[in-house]
Formats: structure tokens, sequence, C-alpha cells
């Protein structure tokens, strides 16, 4: 690339962003040469620009996975400590109450001819409290299953319309992918081009659109 081909090259707006630019350039090492040089095909900036691309695409795809795992180890790690505490303290405390239980048995005695009488007087309000409790545990478990089964309907209904909007969708990716093969294909046989030879996907067929009406039909 001589400096002839790059004075055509106008920068009409890093000078509206000097400081992101500095920063850009700081952080990321991506300057306007560099991207000059790569984009008039010096193959040093090209070779460079590939490279930062390939690092980025695995970064982008890696780390999540990396940063789920690493917090999954540090959860497992946690629970792991917490419920060996919980287990030595709950083993701690159930030697102590064993150890208290034959003291504690003759005041038991006592205590359960003493208890009799309370809970015959207490018979009658715990049987009325009984009922009451009852009938809010059957008014949760209704509306729990009410609210079950309108989910697992609104569940069924977003997945037919994941399936019926696939082929759209792909069309789509299809249709961008068609939009760049063409812009290449021009840009390397100019006057010579013939689109023609790039083959086309055509996802939506006429089954297709009438299995996407009679879906949306369901749903309307």
């Amino acid at each position: 690339m001589s400096k002839t081909t790059s004075r055509y090259v106008k920068d009409h707006v890093s000078s509206f962003g000097r400081q992101v630019k500095k920063a850009t350039a700081k952080h990321f090492s991506i300057n306007n040469a560099l991207i000059v040089k790569a984009a008039l095909g010096d193959e040093k900036a090209c070779k460079q620009i590939s490279d930062m691309g390939q690092v980025g695409e695995r970064l982008s795809l890696a780390m999540p996975i990396i940063q789920q795992n690493a917090l999954n180890y540090i959860e497992g790690i946690k629970e792991y400590n917490m419920a060996l505490a919980a287990i030595y303290k709950a083993g701690g405390d159930s030697s102590l109450a064993i150890d208290k239980a034959g003291i504690d048995l003759s005041l038991a005695n006592t205590k359960y001819q003493n208890k009799l009488e309370e809970y015959k007087t207490k018979l009658f309000a715990d049987l009325r409290a009984e009922e009451e409790r009852h009938n809010d545990t059957m008014d949760v478990i209704k509306l729990k299953a009410w609210v079950d089964a309108h989910v697992r309907e609104v569940d069924a209904i977003a997945g037919q319309e994941s399936i019926s909007n696939a082929p759209y969708l792909k069309q789509l990716q299809a249709d961008r992918e068609l939009s760049k093969q063409r812009m290449l294909h021009w840009l390397q046989h100019g006057s010579q081009s013939n689109t023609s030879l790039i083959p086309e996907k055509h996802y939506i067929t006429n089954p297709i659109k009438r299995f996407w009406h009679e879906v949306r039909g369901i749903f309307n």
C-alpha cells in the first residue's frame, strides 16, 4: 500500500471523538492507520485484523461458558461447606438433645397429665382452626392448578409459534447471506459478474405459508 493510495481515504469523523479514539487504541490496539492498511490490502495489517477477530470470536464463544462453570464451582463449594456446617451443627444439637432426654423424662411425665387436660380444653379451638386451614389450603391448590394450566397453555402456544416462525427467520438469514455473496461476487468479478451462479435458498414455500397462517389462525 502506497501513501499515494492511502491519501484518498478521508476520515471525516475521528476529530469529533478524539478521546474515544485514543481509548480504543489504548484498550484494543485499533486505530485509523491499521484499519486503512487492512482495507487497502496490506498483508501484515490484514493478518493482524484477522487474528484479532478470531481471538475476539473465541473469547465471545468461550467466556460465557467459562464464567458459568466458574460460578457453578464457586456456588457448589459454598453449598458444600454450608451443608457440612449444618450437618455438624445438627449433630451437636442432637447429641445434646439425646443426653438431655433422660433428664427431662421425669419432668415430661408430670407435664403429660397437665397437658392432657389443656388439650381437651383446646380441642374445640383446634378443630375450628383446622377447618379454616383446610379451606385456605384448598383455595391455594385450586389457584395453583389454574395458574399451572395457564402457564402450560402459554408455553405450548409459544412453542408452536417458534416452530411456525423458524422458516421465516431462516429465510431472513439466507437473504442477508445472499446479499453479501452478491456484493463479494460483484467486487471479485466486476463486469463479468453473473449472480445467477450463486445458489438461492427458498425456505418459505406454499405449504409453509399455509401452515404459518393455520397456526396464526389458532392463536387469534
